[in-house]
């Protein structure tokens, strides 16, 4: 005796159940980390000072404008000399933030080492305001392969509302040699 052929519909079924019951899987797909990452351990905790310049680096190693710009504070004005008049520029948190966005949609790696640290003030004096005097090594490659390499020193004026809240960056005094 032959047994009857199951219809189209009762396969159609079937498969869907079996599609429902059966979770996906991709060999190829790693598995979800259980654990979310640490970005203060990963980017470094702008909490304290070194660990602000630990993200202002990867800010810049990564290119990454929204992370720059959360170490800026509202009131932050980025200064430097020009040579050629004598005079000091400055400008404000958003051109600021505007011209770093085009410098790292420009660049196809950029490289930023921190190296001196002279701290101006004492941190343990205020836990909300310190001077910091950095020297630094910064090297742009472009798109087009052109590099520019440099170095210089930033006077830094860190502020935050209490000593558990990030550092932020209230002025930038750059003395480079680009």
């Amino acid at each position: 005796m032959k047994s009857p052929r199951p219809s189209f519909p009762v396969i159609l079924l079937a498969g869907i159940g079996l599609m429902l019951t059966v979770p996906a899987c991709n060999p190829f797909a790693p598995a979800l980390d259980e654990v979310p990452a640490d970005q203060n351990a990963l980017l470094g905790n702008p909490a304290t000072v070194r660990g602000f310049f630990d993200r202002f680096r990867a800010a810049y190693q990564l290119r990454d404008s929204t992370l720059y710009g959360q170490l800026l504070s509202p009131a932050f004005k980025f200064t430097y000399h020009d040579f050629v008049a004598n005079v000091d520029r400055s400008w404000t948190r958003d051109v600021d933030a505007n011209t770093t966005y085009r410098l790292f949609r420009a660049a196809r790696s950029t490289n930023l080492q921190w190296t001196q640290y002279l701290p101006s003030s004492d941190t343990l004096a205020s836990d909300t305001l310190v001077n910091v005097e950095r020297s630094f090594l910064l090297t742009i490659e472009q798109r087009d392969d052109e590099r520019f390499s440099g170095s210089g020193t930033a006077r830094l004026v860190l502020v935050r509302n209490n000593r558990n809240d990030p550092w932020r960056m209230r002025s930038w005094y750059d003395r480079s040699e680009f």
